[in-house]
């Protein structure tokens, strides 16, 4: 018996409406979830997610997102499970989902610049170094370091108490590396699924969380199709695909996406991980897809920018000077009832905290107003 209950309610062509249930939490699907990296969407109350006054949709936000690398380095997982989970110590009473390191791999490796292949720890070359058995990787922060194993990752994710927990792969740089460097990392990311499977499910009943796999193999169909095949053999509860939005075009993602969800279990929820525009969500919704995450809804509003239905606004122009327009007139936040543009702009330009709060509030909101639009649409089809 899995622990994590999806249900399919209803398709229209590839785009389907759905549950999950996890933890005595309900999630309606498909589902955007924000990111809160460091156990923190940045520059917002998580009560403010918690509250359809704020969004204006039916439901509250159930699902974020933390990060384990960042996590991990600062304050430490054994300090978080002192504090009784992510759960207690961030006040959130929703499922939390954290990702493996795989793509701090991936940027931590352009930090540096180095060859991907031959990463070592010197002055001026990469803070990573990939090994069969694991990643090596000295810390940004103090200088020291660690080592992930497929093992210790899932370790640290349960000391973080995640509700989903993500296992350890490899994001291939696209366009960096041949095809051949791109199979050896998704044969790497496929033994370390085996190996992360393999050492969680004999106290899969004793605990709360559930284990993802990532679908790798870059910008290659043939090699799309071998990982999700053979990853869908540990999907016991769901499964996520990575190593898109990394430099390809719209189109080449839009074509690698299409045809690898035809190979992934019908009966499981599938994650695409780090996308998070509106037209983005509209159409991967529509290629069979269920949840997503994405650091551009904060990331955009702490520098001024807002999505609207008629493309993203830079409130820092002057022509919102005086504009006694909403952000968007047919999103009911909270920010879009209470101020205008006009005041926005004024935040903005005197670089004032509240304008990444309340922009970044929208957009959130907007996001989840939009799944919930698709998710109708769907269900009335």
């Amino acid at each position: 018996m899995w622990k994590l209950k999806f249900k399919v309610l209803k398709t229209k062509w590839k785009a389907r409406a759905g549950e999950i249930e996890l933890n005595w939490v309900k999630l309606k699907t498909p589902v955007f979830m924000p990111v809160g990296t460091k156990a923190t969407v940045k520059w917002l109350l998580l009560d403010l997610l918690k509250n359809q006054e704020y969004l204006w949709t039916k439901d509250r936000i159930n699902l974020i997102l933390s990060n384990t690398y960042h996590l991990f380095l600062r304050p430490w997982p054994d300090l978080i499970e002192k504090m009784w989970w992510l759960h207690k110590w961030e006040n959130w009473d929703g499922l939390i989902l954290t990702d493996s390191w795989g793509f701090q791999v991936f940027s931590l490796w352009l930090a540096k610049n180095c060859v991907w292949n031959n990463c070592k720890f010197k002055s001026g070359q990469s803070l990573v170094k990939l090994q069969e058995d694991g990643v090596w990787f000295k810390s940004p922060k103090d200088g020291k370091r660690h080592f992930f194993t497929p093992e210790n990752v899932v370790d640290f994710q349960s000391k973080f108490g995640s509700d989903i927990m993500m296992m350890l792969d490899v994001c291939s740089p696209v366009g960096e590396i041949t095809k051949q460097e791109v199979e050896q990392h998704m044969e790497l990311t496929h033994k370390w699924a085996k190996q992360a499977y393999n050492y969680f499910m004999p106290k899969y009943e004793q605990t709360r969380w559930v284990l993802f796999p990532i679908v790798q193999g870059g910008l290659y169909k043939d090699l799309r199709e071998k990982s999700a095949k053979y990853l869908s053999q540990f999907a016991k509860d769901g499964i996520a695909i990575w190593g898109l939005s990394v430099w390809e075009t719209k189109w080449e993602m839009e074509d690698i996406l299409s045809f690898t969800t035809d190979f992934l279990p019908e009966d499981k929820p599938r994650y695409l991980m780090w996308v998070g525009t509106p037209e983005d969500l509209i159409m991967w919704i529509r290629e069979w897809v269920d949840m997503f995450d994405c650091v551009l809804p904060t990331r955009l509003g702490r520098h001024g920018t807002a999505f609207s239905n008629n493309w993203n606004i830079k409130l820092k122009n002057a022509e919102h000077f005086d504009s006694e327009k909403a952000i968007d007139e047919t999103c009911n936040c909270y920010v879009c009832k209470n101020y205008t543009r006009s005041y926005l702009h004024h935040l903005v330009k005197e670089n004032e905290m509240l304008a990444g709060t309340l922009i970044s509030l929208h957009n959130i909101a907007f996001l989840h107003q939009l799944v919930e639009k698709e998710r109708e649409k769907i269900l009335n089809s």
